[in-house]
């Protein structure tokens, strides 16, 4: 039995794998891999989460971000770490230098900009391909 070969351009199945798709032209690539579309996601709910150190980056799929926040806060806030964390800072993006308190509300803040930053991205490279 063998696998249908589809065209790596528009996904018509090809009656003949050696030669160009009669649809559009391109040559077949045994695969096709549609457009994958993401939800977005909410500012407000990703900042709203992040009032639990790290949960607003775990929803927002930064999980390296939300480990590092909850560690960060955590380390800091929490269990009164005064530990230079600024070499882990500087590996994951995040400002752990600032203190427990500032870290939590920069977090909170980073969450909502984040989501912010990633719909605006999406929405550009949608209209792009429209």
């Amino acid at each position: 039995m063998a696998a249908d070969v589809f065209c790596g351009n528009c996904g018509a199945v090809l009656a003949n794998p050696n030669s160009l798709c009669p649809r559009c032209g391109s040559a077949a690539s045994g695969r096709y891999q549609g457009n994958v579309i993401r939800p977005r996601k909410n500012p407000v709910t990703a900042a709203a989460l992040a009032i639990i150190p790290g949960c607003g980056h775990f929803y927002l799929g930064h999980n390296k971000k939300g480990i590092g926040f909850l560690l960060g806060i955590g380390g800091l806030q929490f269990f009164g770490f005064d530990l230079d964390l600024t070499v882990i800072g500087a590996a994951l993006g995040v400002p752990m230098e600032l203190g427990g308190g500032a870290l939590w509300l920069y977090s909170i803040a980073d969450a909502y900009r984040t989501a912010k930053h990633e719909n605006e991205v999406a929405a550009a490279a949608a209209g792009y391909r429209a």
